[in-house]
Formats: structure tokens, sequence, C-alpha cells
């Protein structure tokens, strides 16, 4: 029954990038989670007297959603509705870089995080006189020397946090009116965003068109961001979730009692360092700012590292551009099955759809009750408000498939051929709901690496929790089916705001993407490795 509104401690210290600084501000009066390295952790979380659905996120770690189950998916967030009860168990304390310091869990909806809804989570390598070892655990182990083994690929990406403005559908107004005087949102004047540097040029100048920062990264890769702040008045941050760091020096924020400031002054320029453990596998990793995070990621300062099988590259479908070192939403991923593990695996279709909203009235339940959503609603920047469209002239019956508001909608396009492996990852990058992912006529296991695991055609996700669905038999689904369908939120109302768009699945001859041929290195022949497959990432797999 306790809470720390950053309100208070905005009052006490207006630098946001010391929000959570236990020196200023003393440790939060919410629970103080403590633990020695390596120390299993089994979190009981309840939701009782409220109205509205929450999310649990933690920091550095990771848990089963299948709980008694070896290959359940890692995941750091769960969002829970009225009534019921999760327990994350975490399998070691300190996540899988080994890492003692200050980790932060929280709420993912943005007004009950800014409400107080977080809390520490400290994690020891020596023995504190207050805190009892578990039985059998009285040897208090010590921190890693270092997050990346000393043999690890290593990849270097230099970004910079911009100010730029955001227009979120090119044709639409920069606002139109709701229900109750309320407005939808299509521009932000106070738009910010990480860009690679090679891109900062083409993005200020509006010749290219700007997307959440996605980059591709392999299972075993050492990661290293040069992150410069060229944003005017913000401290900047970078902050990767299930990606291994060291709290004490990649933690992108400053948090409890962890040493230094670990943000960015305007105009200066700091490293980060992640590893894509093999412990935290393939999936999407959800990158945030923390220099403000009260404002910087509802303006756009947020992105992903997607993290795919070990030794592969990375395709742009459209152009056949080599993406591996560059920011892509959409990639065709090339596997090199000399490498081990990876014999049976196919090239695969990968798109990755960033959410952000901030209603946090509808869905309410006071009367006049309010049906459609205000602010800004967008998927990777980009929106179409099925109101717009009917302002064009489009017919409701028709309203997705009116050619009148253009031939395609300005959110993101997917394009396979038929029977192409595909994976989808859903990110909640900043929400005040909690939302329905789906894709019309397809779809994906519960949980990815489980033989048997039910099959969704619809997911809820709230904001900092991630869906990575690989959708079963692939583009067109196990019919191989030809045509258009729409992937979207399916609450009505975000749907209408402009949370949707559509999903391609063309013939195998289509030329307008590279087909996704199997990726044979020259030493190797095209034909299938003898020898059983290992039950993971089910539709990616060659065995059908």
């Amino acid at each position: 029954m306790r809470v720390e509104p950053l309100s208070v401690r905005l009052a006490n210290d207006p630098d946001p990038s010391k929000l959570f600084v236990s020196a200023i501000h003393g440790d939060p009066g919410t629970p103080l989670l403590r633990a020695y390295l390596g120390d299993p952790i089994l979190v009981r979380a309840l939701v009782g007297s409220a109205n509205e659905v929450h999310t649990w996120h933690v920091t550095g770690h990771w848990f089963p959603m299948e709980r008694y189950a070896k290959d359940a998916m890692p995941r750091s967030t769960v969002h829970l509705v009225i009534g019921e009860r999760y327990d994350p168990a975490i399998p070691a304390a300190g996540g899988p870089q080994k890492q003692a310091g200050d980790y932060l869990y929280y709420s993912g909806r943005a007004s009950h995080f800014a409400e107080g809804s977080w809390g520490l989570f400290r994690v020891f390598d020596e023995l504190e006189s207050d805190l009892k070892p578990l039985p059998g655990r009285e040897q208090i182990q010590k921190s890693a020397p270092s997050v990346c083994p000393a043999e690890a690929p290593e990849k270097t990406f230099n970004v910079s946090a911009i100010d730029q403005q955001i227009r979120y559908h090119d044709g639409a107004p920069g606002v139109m009116e709701v229900d109750l005087e309320r407005k939808m949102v299509f521009g932000n004047e106070q738009g910010k965003m990480y860009v690679l540097d090679g891109d900062r040029g083409r993005v200020k100048a509006g010749e290219l068109k700007p997307s959440p920062l996605t980059l591709h990264v392999n299972v075993g890769d050492c990661v290293k961001i040069n992150l410069k702040n060229e944003m005017a008045k913000e401290r900047a941050g970078f902050h990767v979730d299930m990606m291994a760091f060291d709290p004490k020096d990649s933690f992108g924020a400053n948090v409890g009692n962890n040493p230094g400031d670990q943000t960015v002054a305007p105009g200066q320029t700091k490293t980060y360092t992640y590893y894509a453990h093999p412990e935290y596998g393939e999936l999407a990793a959800l990158i945030q700012d923390w220099g403000n995070v009260v404002e910087n990621p509802r303006n756009g300062l947020f992105g992903s590292i997607i993290i795919g099988p070990k030794g592969s590259r990375y395709r742009d479908p459209v152009t056949g551009e080599d993406v591996t070192m560059k920011s892509s939403w959409r990639a065709d991923v090339l596997v090199d099955r000399t490498i081990s593990g990876n014999e049976s695996r196919k090239n695969y279709r990968d798109f990755s759809l960033m959410f952000q909203d901030e209603d946090n009235i509808v869905g309410v339940s006071f009367m006049p009750y309010i049906q459609q959503v205000a602010g800004i609603t967008a998927v990777n920047y980009r929106s179409e408000p099925t109101a717009w469209r009917m302002e064009q002239g489009c017919d409701i019956p028709e309203v997705f498939a009116c050619v009148k508001a253009g031939e395609t909608p300005s959110t993101p396009l997917l394009q396979a051929h038929v029977g192409d492996p595909v994976a989808i990852h859903v990110l909640g990058a900043f929400s005040e709901q909690v939302q329905l992912f789906t894709v019309d006529g397809h779809e994906w296991p519960h949980e990815p690496y489980m033989l048997g695991a039910d099959q969704v055609s619809t997911m809820e996700f709230g904001g900092s929790e991630v869906i990575n669905a690989h959708l079963t038999g692939g583009a067109g689904g196990p019919n191989k089916i030809i045509g258009d369908y729409i992937w979207k939120n399916q609450r009505p109302a975000y749907a209408n705001a402009g949370q949707w768009g559509l999903f391609k699945v063309l013939p195998a001859d289509d030329q307008r993407i590279k087909p996704l041929m199997p990726h044979v290195p020259p030493s190797r022949t095209a034909e299938q490795p003898a020898g059983k497959a290992k039950a993971s990432l089910t539709s990616l797999n060659s065995k059908k």
C-alpha cells in the first residue's frame, strides 16, 4: 500500500535525469526488493481493488510465463487484470549478466508509473549485516568481471538522440476533433528520436521518412552503442531491455545507488555495452530513454534491438540492401547454416511494430461513455485513422480497402511471398492502455519454443511488454492463401484511431520483394542436413 509519485521527487529536485537517484531523494517508499547475486526470486504480483489492467516490468532480469517449462520464452513484463495474480519466477538475481547493482521494477502504464507504481530491486555481491543468505547459499557470489565474453563478435553503432518534429500522417490535419471536445493528434512539434549518425542528415532534411531506431544483432554479439546527445535541452539515456548489461555502467538511467551519471548532456557522447546473451535468445529488446522518462518516450525517444540467430545477415526485402549495420523495421534474416545449431534453420521475414498511445480515459466507467481515442495513437511513428479515410470519401464497409485514401495506408506495410516464414515483433513502446494485436487469417504459438503450445490469433500486451509472433505456416497460414490481410489493434477504438495496416501475402514469383531463397554459403550444398532439428521457433524451422 505504498506509492512513490514522480511529482514529489521532481518538487525536491527538478532534474528528471536524477529522478531515481537515492543520494538525492532517498530510496523510494515502495517495497525494496533485496537479494544476493544468483539468488532465485519469486515475486507475488496481485491486483486487488482496481478497475484497470496493469503491467509489471523488471529491468535486467527475466522470467518464464510458463514457470515450470524449460523451453518457455524469457519475458520481463506481465499484464494483470482485475483480481488476477501471477508469480514471476526470476531464475537468478543479477540476471544473465551476473552483475550486482540497483535495478528497477515498475508499471508499464505511463500514468501509473508517474503516480508512484515503481520501486528498486537491489542486488548485492557482498554480505550485508541485515540480509541473511538463503540456506545453502552462504557463499556470496561476486559480480562477473565483464558483461561480454572475450570471444564475442562485436558490433558498434553510432547513434544520436535528436529533436525532430514527427508527422504521424502526411495527409491528415495536425489534429482531428473526436468526442467530448477531445482531439486526436497527428503532429508532434516536441518530437524526439534515436537515429544512426549516417541517417541523421537525411532525417533532418526530410529526405528519409523516420521510423523508430531498429537495430539487428545476433545471439552472442557484444553490442556497443556510442550515443551522442544532439537534443537542445534534455539529457539523454539509452536503456535496453532483455539484453545483458552492467547496471553500474550501462543501465542508461541513473538508478538507486549505482555510481556515476549514466545519461548524456547535450553535445556529449557516452558508450553503452550490451550482450545478446544466449539465455535470452532470439527476441525483441525494447529501447527507451530515461534521461527524461516523464516526457521523452511519449515524444518518440524509443526503439528496439532485434536479436536473431548466430551469424545472421540482414537484408531489406524490397531493395535488397544489406541492413546488417543499419536501422530497419523490416528485414530478411539470412541464416548462416554452417554454424552449429543453425543447420535446419530457414531464412525468414522479420518485422518490428512499435505501438504508442496516451489516452488514459477511454474505456473507463463513467458517463457519457467515451468511444473515440484522443492524443497520439501510432505504430512506428505512423497512423491511419479511419475518420480521415471516410473524409476522403471511403464508405464504412470499405474503409480498410478504399483506394480513395491511397493505395496503401501510411502505417507499415508488411509483405511476404506465400509460405515465407514470418516473425512479427510487437512492442509496447509507450502506453496508457493494454492493447490487443492480431493478424487476420493467421495464428502463432503462444510459446514459440514449445512444441504443442496453444495457437493464438490475438495477444494482449501493455506498456514495456513485447510479443514475438512466429506465424504458423508462414505467410498465408497453413493453407497458403494469397491476398491482403489486416494487422491491427483489436480494440476497435484504437484501430479506428490509426493502429492498423496491411499484410500482403504475394505470389511466390511477385517481384515487389526479393525472393527469400535458402541462404547456403558457397562451401555448402543446398541439401537438407541430416539429423533431428531442435524443437524451437516452430514456424522458422525447415521441418514442415
